[in-house]
């Protein structure tokens, strides 16, 4: 295979765009990196491809013309479907690819339904046909079950046998992609205006806002203005392709880096060289606005044991697939954003009382340090569904403590008198009941400032057992806890 080289294109014709999609650990990473021989793969964690990336390679094919096909790299955890499905919309052909070994599964099967919602030719690759086994058949049954019936099985899916691993059909894959193509006869003018598709956009921490672009049309250039329908979005300061070679132009079908932005576009959004007036729609909520109002009505005390996190993700199709996938019911975000995990992060996670995710992030040096001064928990993760699966796990803890802890009573610290070497809270007891030997939780706000245990309960000058409600009392704890006045002090159990 040819490292990408400069080919004539006319006006008329362009480069094909493949989205490779499949379930996880089917190969498709795999399958591309013996394509492009980039050793992709060997970068990634736990088999998964974190990001999309955009590559165009140069093919000579059996009747020695050079040609281009560009492949759009698409995730394969099901986490990040929705970027998936973005990267099937940009796409002229979708490969779907199968393990011989594995036959369907649910990401397969939620690749199957993107691709017939794109509504774009597809190809099915069954993949690992070196190994022992294996029943072909199966497979394309299988696939015949989710109305995917190919050729030779009832339908008129193309299929190709493949070993990803040594390179066994895959060059029959590639003429038949550019034979689809050459039947699709896709068009493309250099000459056109600009429109561009985002396939990916970071932070990054030496170059700023950083977008890769597919162009559908027209030409991108260094210096050409960008704008998200009448947003302007910046000026191209550089392009980069796939080798990170600095490049001038790009024409359609090519997919760059560009830097530049001076607003981070959101992935799967289109980019032109002018501005274009949103057309005029309906009056509408946005998503999930009709929850808002259910879920204020729903507010009890349970939920001042929500998790909060504060999110920081390397790339803004990352941070989508982390946020779509979180629990909503369970988790408030206090922030989400791009970038390493900071000081000023660990801070604004100690007002808020959140713990600090990052995913595929850095954190910043004095960091862990300020952490530890601050009490604010934070952890980063490289697998998204590592993140997701210990979420769940404090989210399902935190619903256990829940379901064991009942509240007794409540009162309002109105008063605090000094005794020997501790403090008396004087309180008027709003609800329930305050007892002696209560584990009580103090609260400021929304804020824990202390457990304890009530030591004592006085009335005057004598000690009683408890308080009923509307009552009034001093309140002795076993430990010292910086309580101040119109503090709310709530008596549990968890028994």
């Amino acid at each position: 295979m040819a490292k990408n080289t400069t080919i004539a294109q006319s006006v008329s014709s362009r480069p094909p765009v493949v989205a490779v999609l499949g379930h996880v650990d089917h190969g498709k990473t795999t399958l591309l990196d013996y394509i492009r021989k980039a050793n992709v793969a060997s970068h990634e964690h736990g088999g998964i491809t974190q990001h999309i990336g955009a590559y165009q390679i140069s093919y000579k094919t059996k009747s020695k013309e050079d040609r281009f096909i560009t492949f759009i790299d698409t995730p394969g955890h099901e986490a990040f479907g929705k970027i998936r499905s973005r990267g099937a919309t940009a796409a002229d052909i979708a490969i779907l690819v199968v393990a011989a070994n594995d036959s369907v599964k649910p990401q397969t099967i939620e690749s199957i339904k993107q691709i017939q919602s794109a509504g774009i030719p597809m190809i099915v690759v069954i993949n690992k046909i070196d190994l022992p086994g294996i029943i072909i058949d199966k497979v394309k049954s299988d696939l015949a079950k989710h109305a995917v019936q190919v050729e030779g099985f009832g339908g008129d899916v193309p299929c190709v046998l493949v070993s990803a691993k040594e390179g066994k059909g895959v060059t029959d894959l590639l003429e038949l992609i550019l034979l689809i193509a050459d039947m699709k006869e896709l068009t493309g003018d250099p000459k056109a205006e600009l429109n561009a598709v985002v396939i990916e956009a970071k932070v990054d921490r030496f170059r700023g806002q950083v977008a890769t672009l597919l162009v559908k049309s027209g030409t991108l250039a260094v210096g050409s203005l960008l704008y998200e329908s009448e947003k302007s979005l910046g000026r191209v300061r550089a392009l980069f392709d796939e080798h990170g070679v600095k490049v001038e132009t790009a024409p359609p079908g090519k997919p760059v880096e560009v830097l530049g932005f001076s607003s981070l576009p959101s992935v799967g959004v289109m980019i032109t060289g002018l501005p274009v007036k949103a057309a005029p729609v309906g009056v509408s909520k946005p998503k999930d606005a009709a929850n808002v109002a259910d879920f204020l009505a729903a507010m009890t005390a349970a939920d001042k044991k929500r998790l909060k996190l504060l999110i920081k993700a390397d790339t803004s199709g990352s941070l989508e697939a982390v946020l779509e996938s979180l629990p909503k019911s369970d988790i408030d975000v206090v922030s989400s954003s791009l970038g390493e995990i900071t000081e000023a992060d660990i801070l604004e996670a100690r007002a808020s009382g959140a713990v600090v995710v990052g995913f595929n992030v850095k954190v910043g040096p004095g960091v862990e340090k300020l952490a530890t001064h601050e009490k604010v928990i934070f952890r980063t993760y490289s697998i998204i569904y590592e993140l997701l699966d210990e979420m769940k796990d404090v989210v399902t803890g935190m619903e256990e403590l829940l379901v064991r802890e009942r509240q007794l009573g409540t009162g309002t610290i109105i008063a605090e008198f000094p005794y020997e070497k501790d403090r008396i809270a004087g309180t008027k007891v709003a609800s329930g009941r305050l007892a002696k030997g209560d584990m009580v939780r103090v609260m400021r706000g929304e804020d824990v400032i202390g457990t304890a245990r009530i030591k004592s309960v006085r009335q005057g000058k004598n000690e009683v057992t408890k308080v009923e409600v509307g009552g009034e009392c001093g309140v002795l704890l076993d430990k010292k806890v910086d309580f101040t006045l119109q503090d709310v002090i709530i008596a549990f159990t968890t028994g």
